[in-house]
């Protein structure tokens, strides 16, 4: 009897759980939790109110999927778990509710590049209300015109509307999460978006501007490779971020998918020439050379490749090459480094930010990482890094190859030990001032001045002493002329100090007495506070009309023997002599 009872009490029970499982599967899930958007502007993520279904085919229609869509139906939302949606469609289940008239309500999916999304939900009177948007469309179809597809919700108040969201987006694993916000806060937000990203570019328009300048000024490849390879990166970040679609081609969707994927290959194989050339790795390994080049060439390819015909396999070589470019612009630098080379150091510190950067976006390609901020900007951040750091090592760089150059060029016009001018420039000189003086009739003076006691110093007190002796000359002659006049080195010991501009005879010997009277003043700086002695001659050219300017050089190899013949026991220290 207690047997047939327990027997009984046992069908009673499995009776109610099959009844109880029974209604549970008659009666349609609820979304895990309502959204209520009030007061507060957004953005508000919908994360804890979404439930997910991945359809298989991509092919089930709306009706359906209210209806209840295939095993096992929808579950709730696993937030950053990336899913890969090749040949099927992501469904989003949610309610919401808007508690406040005073504003609009968008529903935003903050990611760039999106294939396509679409939004049903039914109006008060039962009809369904679709909108679409994505890179697939043009956007003249999207409701919001945008860089991120933002769609509205349904403008009733104070009702809760159930609405679904069907995702499509091939090769890149998606896992962004939706959020809602108002228009006020929506509006806002994208012109603070547009304001920095307009900042980034016009930085890297200038930077890629001011490389071509120096390119042709400097005539140096490694500008012209920093050039290209700015303008490359920037074009793939007008793509990647959805500038391009929103104002380059906005009615021609075709593009969007081939710049997303091509541009940033073909930035990263200009990347690869660029080291190549600032590095010039054959002079350490041609292999190395050898390798860069490979890379170049398949980066390219596979761009070309992937741009016109699209596929997994592609896209999975292309993450492979960007790894393995990485991997090679750290050996090429890393190389280097290692063989001394100085400006190795600013191609590592610019490229570490860039190289960091791009780990988050590859992740997210791999399906590692889900869709956040630093995997839409990281590479606009570290490109903001990289820009000014590379271009400051390059200036470093063409700096110090024509350093010698311009030591050579100067040796040509300068005197190395005093910094005066060559006797070159002052013949040079000498002509234009006769031709110029000759014209406006006003007259013109060439002084030769000579460092007598230069040999008893260098012989008293050596070599040093003299070379002292002689800056110091050069310094105090310096000091007694005036901006417009030309002083020079031209001898051993001798000096000349060419004057233009209106003077006299006396005004001219003013000069010379200054000049003799500053080399009689004692000096600390040479040994026993020894005196400059100077003898000057004077050409003073009263009419220059009459002189000839191809005779410059006449002119000044006369005053330069008539000052030595002066220092051979000549008791006058100032001599004039009309031209």
């Amino acid at each position: 009897m207690t047997a047939g009872r327990a027997l009984v009490a046992f069908a009673k029970a499995v009776l109610a759980m099959l009844c109880l499982q029974a209604s549970l599967l008659a009666v349609p899930a609820a979304a895990a939790e309502l959204l209520t958007l009030g007061v507060h502007p957004g953005p508000v993520s919908l994360a804890a109110s979404v439930d997910t279904w991945l359809d298989p085919g991509g092919q089930t229609p709306v009706e359906k999927v209210e209806a209840g869509p295939q095993p096992p139906g929808f579950t709730p939302l696993q937030a950053g778990k990336p899913q890969a949606l090749d040949n099927a469609a992501l469904w989003l289940r949610f309610d919401a509710v808007v508690n406040d008239p005073r504003d609009h309500w968008k529903l935003e999916l903050p990611m760039a590049a999106v294939d396509k999304i679409s939004l049903y939900y039914r109006d008060s009177l039962g009809r369904w209300v679709v909108q679409q948007a994505g890179d697939t469309l043009p956007m003249s179809a999207w409701p919001v015109p945008g860089r991120f597809p933002a769609l509205s919700l349904s403008p009733e108040q104070g009702q809760p509307v159930r609405y679904y969201l069907r995702i499509e987006h091939a090769r890149v694993p998606f896992s962004a999460v939706p959020r809602a916000v108002s228009d006020t806060r929506l509006t806002a937000a994208r012109q603070l978006d547009h304001l920095l990203l307009g900042a980034y570019f016009g930085l890297a328009f200038l930077v890629s501007l001011l490389a071509l300048i120096n390119a042709v000024a400097y005539r140096d490849w490694g500008f012209a490779s920093y050039a290209v390879y700015v303008s490359t990166f920037a074009a793939s970040q007008v793509a990647f971020t959805g500038i391009a679609g929103l104002y380059w081609w906005p009615e021609r969707p075709a593009l969007n998918n081939p710049a997303v994927f091509a541009l940033p290959l073909a930035a990263a194989a200009t990347a690869m020439l660029f080291v190549r050339t600032v590095t010039t790795p054959r002079r350490f390994s041609r292999a190395l050379d050898w390798f860069l080049m490979a890379m170049f060439g398949l980066l390219l390819g596979i761009a070309l490749i992937d741009g016109t015909v699209p596929t997994v396999e592609s896209f999975s070589v292309a993450n492979v090459l960007v790894s393995t470019g990485i991997v090679a612009l750290l050996l090429v630098v890393g190389v280097s480094l290692f063989e001394g080379d100085r400006h190795a150091r600013w191609l590592a510190l610019g490229f570490l930010p860039i190289i960091v950067a791009s780990l988050f976006p590859l992740a997210r390609n791999m399906g590692l990482l889900r869709a956040s901020f630093l995997t839409e900007h990281a590479l606009l951040l570290g490109s903001a890094l990289e820009l000014p750091i590379l271009f400051y090592g390059l200036l470093r760089r063409v700096t110090q190859r024509r350093e010698p150059e311009t030591r050579a060029a100067a040796l040509r016009t300068t005197d190395p030990l005093t910094g005066l001018r060559s006797t070159r420039v002052l013949v040079s000189k000498l002509r234009q001032v006769l031709s110029t003086a000759g014209r406006y009739q006003q007259p013109c003076a060439l002084l030769l001045i000579n460092l007598s006691n230069f040999a008893a110093l260098q012989q008293e007190h050596g070599r040093e002493a003299g070379d002292r002796a002689m800056v110091m000359a050069a310094s105090r002659i310096r000091a007694a002329a005036q901006t417009t006049d030309t002083v020079a080195r031209v001898g051993d010991s001798q000096f000349a100090l060419l004057m233009e501009g209106p003077m006299t005879s006396d005004s001219v010997n003013d000069v010379a007495t200054k000049i003799l009277a500053s080399g009689l003043r004692p000096s600390r700086e040479l040994p026993g506070a020894d005196p400059l002695v100077f003898h000057i001659a004077i050409g003073y050219m009263a009419q220059p009309a009459r002189l000839e300017q191809s005779e410059a050089q006449s002119y000044l190899n006369q005053l330069l023997q008539a000052v030595k013949d002066m220092s051979d026991g000549s008791r006058k220290a100032i001599r004039l002599i009309q031209l």
